[in-house]
């Protein structure tokens, strides 16, 4: 922490009370970030949102990288205390001076030498630099480029804060993108980069944001319908150089964009290429989906995926295909479309029949990103729409349980293997798919939808309510706040749930499963104890931590008739008399130790079963004893019986002759 209540992050102190505006996008705050070194620029901090996860190795890769000329690259980040809570703070340089073009504004329009000497060539140069680290920007817009007020190359503003794209208006975005839900646009590549920069230079060129008075899924509607290029250039006129450009940068087909390093050296480093695209074939008559009214296969996709319900019956029914067929004249794809429902079109499952309008759409339109029960997002966006989802801050965010069906049904997998789009691998996606299925159905503890959660959303802390709110983002802030918070908790509760086993289960990458399993399957809280004390304890040893005293009393309390359980008496008296000692010495493996070594626990269960059988066979000489001490008193019994018997025989003869004689 520096001094005066600002916190310190990397070579900054950042003053919360100097607010930084327009310099952020996504409804992020930013604050002045004062430098602590001589070589420290003036920077800004941008304070992410536990619910729109940062991306995060992209803040670590760029941090470690040397400075990328035209870009405000991310400098140092951390999780510190803010605002009475822990947050996560990325600062960054300065902008040169304000933005080129804020939404909602018109400025006086660029002229074509000054775009392509300070705005083409720079960001060309960033996107160069970028596409070697294998980091698309996916951030460039109007208001996202500054400058000095006196002119010169602009910067590429920050991109990194929130999940890819989702501070952007969806008039910058390709349309496969802007379909998506914001917090489901996924990574993408350098090639939505340079739409974006076509998009932005017919803002800065006519002085206002095109398609300004239209609504997001109108101005998509509208590239659908029409084709990027004539939607966003609408009624204004380029230059002839910039509209050669622009075309190029708008072309539906990625591969037809110019590449970065053209960019940086336009026009003398451009490459003559072919970007003519082929007129979008329309029907002669729509067909109805909902409110929509679609004449081509773009919009059709469109259509079924936002209109869900109208969508999967008008694909049950057939109507796709004969409208496909007939309208468009699209022989093949009507056949395959059949192909894909004929098995699945007579369900009563709703998931088989959401699956089946899934991969109807894909096949539609290859291009369109992955539609699921009315909403739209790219497969490798699944990680921020589940934390937007679990942690309930999106206004259009999926319900858990149609996120958790649309992992279930493999829809991942069947959607790549029906797009056909060599941007996708199929087998990679079907893989990654299983792989999230059978993660989700586990019920054990460390997995289950709370894993997926942390493996796909690696800046996320854990959200384990039993923390109270301390961010914990690292297995050594995880002990912290375990130990910080084992006080306070009610009697009786073990000091771990299914988050903070999940967080466990991702941060070793699975290496734990088994300890964690074994809590999991206890059958009593004193064994659970004893299994929690050995998990918290590897991870103590990991991290060459620092005792954990509280935790350590919390734990010994739980478990302490697993010290009462040994059956060695000495042992056991030992271990009840040192349970308090060890227990607040916070070496949590002494702690498991004294309860649970291995070790001696079997030699212990041996002696005891050595004395079970000794006592055992004992009990059986003293019964054979006994029972053949039983056995003699009755032969006795019966000897002297006949003694007697016989003796009688005698004296009654004895007695007869004595009669007779006289």
């Amino acid at each position: 922490m520096a001094s005066g209540g600002q916190p310190r992050v990397g070579n900054h102190a950042v003053d919360p009370l100097t607010p930084i505006r327009g310099m952020v996008g996504g409804g992020l705050a930013a604050f002045a970030a004062r430098p602590l070194a001589a070589d420290a620029p003036p920077g800004l901090a941008a304070v992410c949102r536990t619910h729109h996860p940062p991306r995060i190795r992209a803040v670590e890769r760029l941090v470690a990288e040397d400075d990328i000329p035209h870009l405000m690259r991310p400098l140092a980040q951390d999780v510190v205390a803010w605002e009475g809570a822990e947050q996560r703070l990325i600062v960054y340089p300065l902008p040169p001076g304000p933005p080129l073009l804020p939404a909602g504004e018109r400025r006086a329009p660029l002229r074509e030498g000054d775009l392509i000497q300070n705005v083409v060539r720079p960001i060309g140069a960033a996107l160069l630099a970028l596409a070697d680290l294998g980091l698309p920007h996916r951030g460039i817009r109007p208001d996202n480029l500054f400058r000095p007020a006196a002119g010169g190359p602009v910067m590429l503003g920050e991109a990194w804060a929130l999940p890819a794209a989702f501070a952007q208006p969806a008039v910058v975005e390709p349309p496969s993108s802007a379909l998506c839900l914001p917090i489901g646009r996924g990574e993408g590549t350098i090639a939505d980069d340079l739409y974006a920069l076509g998009v932005t230079l017919v803002a800065l060129a006519t002085g206002a944001w095109p398609m300004a008075g239209l609504a997001d899924d109108a101005a998509t509607c509208a590239k659908l319908e029409r084709g990027s290029l004539v939607a966003v250039l609408g009624d204004q006129r380029l230059p002839g150089g910039l509209v050669t450009l622009v075309r190029g940068l708008l072309a539906e087909d990625p591969d037809h964009r110019p590449t970065p390093a053209e960019l940086a050296g336009w026009p003398g480093s451009a490459r003559t290429r072919s970007i003519s695209a082929r007129p979008i074939r329309k029907a002669s008559r729509p067909l109805p989906i909902g409110p929509s009214q679609p004449r081509d296969s773009h919009s059709l996709a469109a259509a079924l995926g936002t209109h869900w319900a109208e969508g999967v019956a008008a694909a049950r029914s057939g109507a796709v295909a004969v409208w496909i067929e007939r309208a468009l004249g699209d022989s093949q794809l009507a056949s395959r479309l059949r192909e894909a429902t004929e098995d699945e079109a007579g369900a009563v499952d709703p998931l088989v029949l959401d699956t089946m309008l899934c991969r109807t759409i894909a096949l539609i339109d290859p291009r369109a990103p992955m539609f699921w029960r009315g909403a739209a997002l790219m497969p490798d966006a699944l990680g921020p729409v589940l934390a937007e989802t679990v942690l309930g801050h999106g206004q259009h965010a999926f319900a858990l349980g149609d996120l958790e069906d649309l992992i279930d049904s493999l829809a991942i997998g069947r959607w790549g293997a029906a797009c056909g789009d060599r941007r996708v691998d199929p087998v990679a996606l079907d893989r990654m798919a299983r792989q999230y299925r059978l993660i989700r159905r586990s019920s054990a503890l460390g997995s289950g939808t709370e894993r997926l959660l942390y493996q796909l959303n690696p800046a996320l802390p854990c959200l384990s309510p039993l923390l109270g709110g301390r961010m914990a983002t690292t297995l050594p802030a995880l002990l912290r706040a375990v130990e910080a918070v084992a006080p306070t908790l009610p009697a009786g509760t073990l000091p771990l749930d299914r988050h903070i086993a999940a967080f466990i289960a991702v941060q070793v990458d699975g290496r734990l499963d088994g300890e964690l399993a074994a809590i999991d399957e206890a059958g009593s809280v004193a064994e659970a104890a004893v299994a929690t004390i050995r998990v918290f304890a590897l991870l103590q040893r990991m991290h060459a931590g620092e005792p954990m005293p509280a935790l350590g009393r919390v734990l010994g309390d739980l478990a302490g008739p697993a010290a009462r359980s040994w059956h060695e008496t000495a042992r056991r008296e030992r271990a009840v008399a040192e349970l308090s000692r060890v227990a607040a010495s916070g070496d949590l493996a002494a702690l498991h130790a004294l309860l649970a070594d291995p070790v001696l626990r079997q030699r212990d269960q041996a002696g005891f079963a050595a004395a079970a059988m000794a006592s055992a066979e004992a009990a059986r000489a003293i019964a054979a004893v006994a029972g053949a001490r039983a056995r003699r008193a009755a032969e006795a019994a019966r000897i002297g019986g006949s003694i007697a018997q016989g003796a009688g025989l005698v004296v009654l003869a004895l007695t007869l002759l004595a009669v007779a004689g006289s």
